[in-house]
């Protein structure tokens, strides 16, 4: 939950019998391994209508002079498109001491989805991408050096806007899978964890700490303290095992714990959904009645509900709660609620499920506002600055907010508004270019009834 910057790993188990011949070490005790974490993030598609790029990542190896090791337990289904700027923790492995030069990840099985917004409302189409599978090798740019008993990580960012190919403005489904590759230091500020959800399978008050299965299928411990900030009601005496929570926080270097940030209960009902809204029926300034949310993630997967990847209709009567998640704003004229619903929101759904088989029905009792992240240029001479990082300016994303949002789209910067590779709000002046990632939030101002984008983090994009 909490944002640093953009980057998607993938990096998972490792064989510890003998593996001779291969990278690093080759004894299997365990003064000769380390640990690698994996997260996972994308940079925006190349049409603003595309919303999902699902892909099975079925393998993945670093590599040296002595050969290659497998280091994904696991095939993994991501989402690539839904990340755009969060960090997604993916697993964490132990690896042969060595240094290792390049990585290797191969996939299969991509489905493209794509808005039609020349319909009211917006519909979605897929296309199968080809080829059907697929391995690429990326040098890194400086070795991922694993040492005993530390812990690294491998970011790997898939850049969409070059992997899906475009011809005369449309999707074809031909791919060029483009990756970004790096490692990182367990205390580097990208090492930081974000949206990374899943279920409470255990709680210990005695060590403040609760057990949670997340959605790569791998168990993980959270361990919370004061400093922790739980968002919206959630605190740690109200969480269950029918809790479904959203934690940010890094990995302790010793235990492999989370250390969370923040924590933020998602449901209580024991079931989740989370998406982009693309339709709110009837609009803002109205109470909603009616949302329709493109379905991302679904905790637990019951596909007779809201199956993933496809647009679902939900009912709102209006006795459901309205949270953000840990969002620092002063300005009281920027809400959420059933009025301040709006196509493009990144939405987080809890509710309870009746009936049984093909007939169930969800209740929604939750809607949390979650972040996401947005790329586009700067608009020149819009940056408008009350005081420190406190203002305003504008980016014309041309993405899923070009169709969605407005465009330009108005940044609101405050002084909890993180700046990466910027000085601060006063660097953006001049003629620029500045081509930027923003992650925050889309509230509606009621007195303008436009949403906007309250910003959490502002990142000048540059190579890795």
């Amino acid at each position: 939950m909490r944002i640093r910057k953009s980057i998607v790993a993938i990096v998972s188990s490792v064989l510890l019998a003998v593996i001779s011949g291969c990278a690093g070490n080759t004894t299997n005790s365990q003064s000769q391994m380390g640990n690698v974490f994996s997260e996972g993030t994308d940079a925006q598609p190349t049409l603003p209508s595309v919303v999902s790029f699902q892909v099975l990542i079925t393998g993945v190896t670093v590599n040296n002079s002595g050969g290659s090791i497998p280091v994904l337990q696991n095939a993994t289904q991501i989402d690539f498109a839904r990340l755009s700027g969060l960090h997604d923790l993916l697993d964490l492995q132990g690896v042969p001491n060595g240094s290792y030069d390049s990585v290797t990840i191969s996939g299969s099985s991509a489905v493209i989805g794509y808005l039609d917004t020349s319909v009211s409302p917006p519909a979605l189409n897929t296309i199968d991408a080809t080829p059907g599978t697929f391995s690429v090798t990326v040098q890194l740019s400086n070795n991922l050096v694993v040492d005993p008993n530390d812990l690294v990580g491998i970011l790997i960012d898939l850049d969409l806007a070059q992997t899906i190919v475009v011809q005369n403005g449309q999707v074809t489904g031909a791919i060029t899978p483009t990756f970004k590759v790096r490692g990182l230091a367990a205390t580097d500020p990208e090492a930081e964890i974000d949206c990374f959800r899943g279920g409470v399978t255990s709680i210990d008050t005695s060590s403040s700490s609760f057990a949670m299965q997340g959605e790569h299928g791998r168990d993980w411990t959270v361990i919370t303290s004061s400093t922790t900030n739980w968002d919206g009601d959630a605190s740690f005496a109200a969480l269950t095992t029918n809790s479904i929570v959203e934690v940010s926080g890094k990995l302790d270097p010793i235990t492999h714990d989370i250390d969370a940030d923040e924590v933020g209960i998602l449901s209580q009902d024991h079931f989740f959904l989370g998406g982009l809204a693309t339709a709110v029926i009837p609009p803002t300034p109205s109470p909603a009645t009616q949302l329709q949310m493109y379905v991302r993630t679904e905790l637990p997967n019951v596909s007779s509900v809201a199956p993933i990847g496809a647009i679902d209709s939900l009912t709102l009567d209006g006795s459901e709660k309205y949270f953000i998640g840990d969002f620092h704003n002063p300005l009281t004229t920027l809400l959420f609620s059933n009025t301040t619903l709006a196509p493009g929101q990144r939405l987080g759904i809890g509710g309870a499920l009746s009936g049984s088989g093909n007939s169930q029905t969800l209740t929604v009792h939750r809607v949390t506002l979650e972040r996401q992240g947005q790329e586009g240029a700067w608009v020149s001479g819009s940056t408008q600055i009350l005081n420190g990082n406190t203002g305003t300016f504008q980016i014309n994303d041309n993405y899923l907010a070009g169709i969605l949002l407005p465009s330009p789209l108005t940044i609101i910067s405050t002084q909890y508004t993180n700046y990466i590779n910027l000085s601060g709000l006063s660097a953006l002046t001049g003629q620029g270019p500045f081509d930027l990632r923003v992650v925050g939030f889309i509230l509606v101002d009621q007195q303008t009834g436009q949403a906007e984008m309250v910003a959490r983090s502002v990142e000048l994009l540059t190579s890795f």
